[in-house]
């Protein structure tokens, strides 16, 4: 059941984000991501404070981006080191738009790739949260 999970998982990563380019471990395992509205600006530049878990003791950087599925709005993706760290401060990266619905809430999921020293993903999570929150 966890291995159809990551597969299926893997597949939505892939067809999402256009990942041709990317290379996918056939052993890719599942993180957890979990994050707040708590302190951001709306319609301003910086991320949410992110929490992340189930991180590989490989892991040499990590890829996080931001997509409203409500408006089909991508919010922008960096790329960091990773040392190691389970909290991503909030506004660390000026490169991702803020939360910024127009009539109705939006659905904004965050994705995090965790990449090995190849470049490869060796783990995938995101979370999804509305905002602003009902």
């Amino acid at each position: 059941m966890k291995q159809t999970h990551i597969a299926l998982l893997s597949m939505a990563v892939f067809f999402l984000c256009g990942c041709e380019s990317e290379k996918i471990s056939p052993h890719v395992v599942e993180m957890s991501v979990e994050f707040t509205w708590k302190g951001l600006k709306p319609c301003g530049w910086g991320n949410p404070e992110i929490r992340i878990g189930s991180v590989p003791g490989d892991t040499k950087s990590l890829k996080i981006s931001m997509y409203d599925h409500a408006y089909s709005h991508d919010h922008g993706i960096v790329q960091m080191h990773y040392a190691g760290e389970r909290i991503i401060a909030r506004d660390r990266f000026k490169k991702i738009q803020g939360p910024c619905p127009v009539y109705k809430p939006g659905r904004y999921e965050i994705t995090i790739k965790a990449m090995d020293a190849d470049g490869t993903i060796i783990a995938i999570g995101s979370s999804v949260r509305s905002y602003p929150e009902e």
